[in-house]
């Protein structure tokens, strides 16, 4: 069964009869964790189902890019704006540059493979900062002298046996253990995958300090199990290398990248949230076009995040709100931004296009982040779509009123960057005090 589609579009064709439906409920429910998808930020909001079914019985593909296997079947999800649009926003979100990956692979699978081996680099610089993820494990000695901690139970056994030898234990710091070896094993399948000699991917930070891994654990060490991962217990300062070594041994395992289905009721492969990448080019292109202002990101910089209300009894927060960036001058915020990865144009469910949760969503960050003078403005900013050549409704009748002092603006950007950076510039700049006084007059 092989099932295929575009992100937050109409599977094409759409499933027909009680198996296939069958199957993609199925699906649906075991991939509800997230725990295919990689995460490009870090830290990572909550998931959607990888396809669902509309209220009319149409079936669309979610926000996600890529493919999973499950129970004999397969399916596909591709890029609605093309892998080129993808990789221009990876490469913006994440300042890491993509290489082509060798020929032998399908287009899906090159995209897939230059996708894991930007976010595992990106991964592994940032998680190097501070050097190699070197860990406390127990090292056991056996001789005359003790070093460390002498073992009891195990030196009176040898003792009783004849041997004169004592058995100590010593806590130390190590580069062999499980996560090592799962980033190491990553490296090699990357490497392979990316060319084999081609090594214009790999940042210097990454060639200066991979060799150092691979001398303790072997270039080719034997992959760990996600038990054994499970066990490594990292320090702050080696916290990051957890996630690259959850990513390193997806990656080991190959998982997402086979050809064929396997029938063993688990769900493998690699996807991508087309909307956590959207809302972090658009942050990179929010900071470009507006660097006199400061630019907080609300889902990771965790100041910039509020609740909605706090209990009068015991100051108990409900409703933590996080909106993708907070722009703000001189200290105080003056504006709210939310990156949409939806259709603006007018759809059955919402005539206008912009959907009622976002509104309400929006309405809820500027009362939280606008409770002193002057008011914030409000902003959720769409992806343009080629396919509809027209300006969406909601945007032509910029900009909108949320409360006399309080404006609302829907705003599509280009997917090339400069353009983009361009109209984000042009938006904000219109609702500045004076533009707005002006614009009422």
């Amino acid at each position: 069964m092989i099932l295929n589609g575009l992100d937050c579009s109409p599977l094409e064709p759409q499933p027909k009869g009680h198996e296939e439906v069958d199957w993609l409920k199925r699906l649906i429910v075991t991939s509800v964790n997230g725990a295919n998808v990689v995460a490009i930020g870090g830290e990572r909001g909550d998931d959607e189902p990888i396809a669902y079914c509309a209220p009319d019985g149409v079936w669309w593909a979610g926000r996600y890019v890529g493919t999973v296997l499950f129970d004999g079947g397969r399916l596909t999800i591709r890029p609605r704006f093309g892998i080129a649009v993808l990789r221009d926003w990876l490469s913006h979100a994440t300042n890491v540059a993509l290489v082509e990956a060798p020929g032998h692979l399908t287009d899906d699978e090159s995209f897939i493979v230059q996708l894991l081996a930007a976010v595992w680099t990106k991964g592994f610089v940032d998680a190097a900062r501070h050097g190699l993820p070197a860990l406390k494990t127990d090292s056991v000695s056996q001789g005359a002298v003790v070093r460390g901690r002498l073992d009891v139970g195990r030196s009176v056994r040898l003792i009783a046996g004849g041997d004169e030898a004592l058995v100590s234990i010593r806590r130390e710091r190590s580069l062999d253990h499980a996560a090592s070896r799962s980033i190491v094993a990553a490296y090699d399948v990357l490497r392979r995958w990316m060319g084999g000699g081609n090594d214009s991917w790999i940042p210097p930070r990454v060639k200066e300090l991979l060799p150092h891994l691979a001398a303790v654990t072997g270039a080719r060490p034997r992959i760990p199990t996600k038990a054994e991962l499970g066990w490594v217990r990292y320090t702050p300062i080696t916290a990051g290398f957890a996630s690259v070594a959850d990513l390193s041994h997806q990656i080991a395992t190959r998982r997402g990248l086979s050809s064929a289905p396997e029938a063993d009721g688990r769900c493998q492969g690699v996807l991508l949230d087309v909307a956590e990448l959207w809302e972090l080019y658009v942050l990179s292109i929010l900071r470009q076009a507006e660097r006199a202002l400061t630019i907080r990101h609300g889902t990771r910089e965790l100041k910039a995040a509020g609740a909605l209300l706090e209990s009068e009894v015991n100051n108990t927060s409900l409703g933590f709100l996080r909106p993708d960036a907070l722009v703000e001058d001189h200290g105080s915020t003056v504006g709210v931004l939310d990156a949409k990865y939806k259709r603006l144009h007018p759809k059955p469910a919402a005539p206008l296009g912009p959907q009622r949760e976002d509104l309400y969503q929006l309405a809820a960050y500027m009362a939280r982040f606008g409770r002193q003078a002057p008011r914030p403005w409000g902003m959720l900013v769409y992806p343009v779509d080629p396919v509809e050549g027209t300006t969406p409704p909601a945007e032509s009748l910029n900009p909108w009123r949320l409360d006399q002092e309080s404006k609302v603006l829907f705003v599509t950007l280009p997917h090339k960057a400069d353009q983009a950076k361009q109209k984000l510039r042009t938006a904000i700049q219109s609702l500045k005090p004076q533009n707005l006084e002006r614009s009422a007059a």
